[in-house]
């Protein structure tokens, strides 16, 4: 199984190249014609071996010996977003179990759970201490973007002077660049420039993002658009609207004037129609054909091309400071994952890494590819703070069209929750980060169960289902809803 469906095209061809024709492929890319036929195949025994997205681990295959989880830390394994909600790496340990297969979670950046659970025993550690064949680790350097604008005086750089210098002697040698902004669009942030009104969707609380292919205002999360380019504020009927920030898009625009020679591509959701766009934009890369690779996170792990050199990362940040405690796992691997693109041949490789947070641990131990420091780091602030791996966790959500009455179906909730158990604490009710997503208000409530006290979850199970078993009667909904989220990976 892999995270990105971007993923499937090279890992496929070097399968195919041992296993022949024994091996399909499952993601969502694939229409509803091809997925019924490549399943109806699987069932008859035509396929040996399916390499596909989290679905994959569902697949029909008579008597499995091996599940192979690559990149097994990525949240894309999980699926939180309708019925059934599973991880596809908790089923795939269940399913290697039933089966008596092998499982192997396979990563560079294991989740911390994993790590956790190899300090413990729980799982066998294989490691791999140095990079295959003669490749070495690249060599990483940290840009201060406040520093640099400083001493430039050059305010608002979107990529330093260090980066550029960088790039240009690559495509002098004929190497190949890639770099990394975990962010689509062109500006994320539309300010106006004298209320200081930022445009918002009018479903959600976040900001419309510009995209420039279409002139169109996007929202990330529930995908509502409008149309044009705004060119009025609709607070003080301003003109003098002000786009910040910056996204793939405008990454590409930047380079594509700095380097009007060069051949340069993006790869991220909005460039990709298909499964074959995918492996057209990959095919050309691997065969040199384009020069400089600008992507999200899509990019930033499993892909193996030895001419790439160098991998610039345009905002390390983004993400590091979310309230939730995994943001800075999160963020260490990304950066973690992204290095390691670089230098996978017989030419030594360079990062560069552009942040505002230079001294942010996250950072320093990333830039110096510390694994084993951070995950000390991290560990320990999750034991004090008792977050998971020391604790089970479920949470609770409370959402409705009302503000007003979805509080007051959390605060309903909480009041009538049975006496806690020893080990239980709750936090909350409590707005979400995300407040309001696809014109829902949503409040949560989250159970933290201690694991020393709670080995196997067990109680934490046995006490939502005794205080949510029939809860649309118990709690008169409405036209509310309450959702039961275990395990979550995310607190936003």
């Amino acid at each position: 199984m892999l995270p990105e469906i971007s993923l499937t095209p090279q890992i496929a061809g070097r399968f195919r190249a041992v296993f022949g024709d024994t091996v399909a492929l499952w993601h969502s890319r694939l229409t509803h014609a091809q997925r019924s036929w490549t399943w109806m195949q699987i069932c008859q025994g035509s396929f040996k071996v399916v390499i596909g997205a989290r679905s994959a681990i569902f697949a029909p295959l008579q008597n499995v010996g091996l599940i192979v989880i690559d990149e097994e830390q990525e949240s894309s394994y999980q699926q939180d977003s309708s019925v059934p909600r599973y991880h596809a790496r908790d089923v795939a340990l269940m399913r290697g179990k039933l089966e008596k297969a092998t499982v192997l979670l396979s990563s560079a950046t294991p989740s911390l759970e994993s790590y956790f659970n190899h300090l413990y025993k729980k799982l066998k550690y294989i490691n791999l201490p140095k990079r295959f064949g003669i490749a070495k680790y690249p060599h990483t350097q940290v840009v201060d973007m406040l520093k640099d604008q400083d001493e430039s005086g050059k305010f608002g750089l979107v990529i330093s002077g260090l980066l550029l210098d960088k790039i240009e002697d690559r495509l002098k040698k004929n190497e190949q660049v890639l770099l990394l902004q975990n962010r689509r669009g062109y500006s994320p942030i539309i300010r106006c420039f004298d209320c200081g009104e930022i445009v918002m969707c009018s479903f959600c609380q976040v900001a419309l993002t510009y995209h420039s292919r279409g002139r169109y205002l996007l929202c990330h999360v529930c995908g509502y658009t409008e149309n044009q380019r705004r060119e009025m504020c609709n607070s003080c009927r301003s003109g003098n609207l002000v786009y910040k920030g910056a996204g793939t898009q405008r990454i590409e625009s930047l380079l594509k004037e700095t380097f009007p020679v060069a051949s340069i591509t993006r790869l991220d959701s909005d460039s990709l129609r298909s499964g074959q766009q995918i492996t057209k934009i990959l095919k050309s890369f691997s065969e040199g054909k384009t020069q400089i690779l600008i992507g999200t996170q899509m990019i930033a792990k499993g892909l193996d091309f030895p001419n790439i050199t160098l991998v610039g990362i345009v905002n390390a940040d983004l993400g590091l400071h979310l309230p939730d405690f995994r943001a800075g796992e999160r963020i260490f691997q990304l950066i973690y994952q992204a290095a390691g693109r670089s230098g996978r041949g017989n030419k030594t490789g360079e990062v560069i890494i552009q942040t505002y947070s230079p001294d942010n641990p996250v950072i320093k131990c990333a830039a110096r590819l510390d694994l084993t420091k951070y995950y000390n780091i991290a560990l320990s602030e999750r034991q004090e703070l008792k977050y998971p791996p020391f604790s089970w966790l479920a949470k609770v959500e409370c959402s409705g069209p009302v503000l007003e009455s979805a509080m007051h179906l959390a605060e309903r909730v909480k009041k009538s929750l049975s006496k806690k158990y020893k080990g239980l604490y709750i936090l909350g009710p409590a707005p979400c980060y995300l407040e309001k997503i696809r014109n829902q208000f949503r409040f949560q409530i989250v159970f933290k169960s201690i694991k020393t006290l709670d080995p196997n979850g067990r109680k934490l199970h046995s006490y939502i289902n005794k205080n949510f078993y029939d809860f649309p009667k118990k709690y008169q909904m409405g036209k509310n809803q309450l959702n039961i989220h275990m395990d979550p990976l995310s607190l936003i």
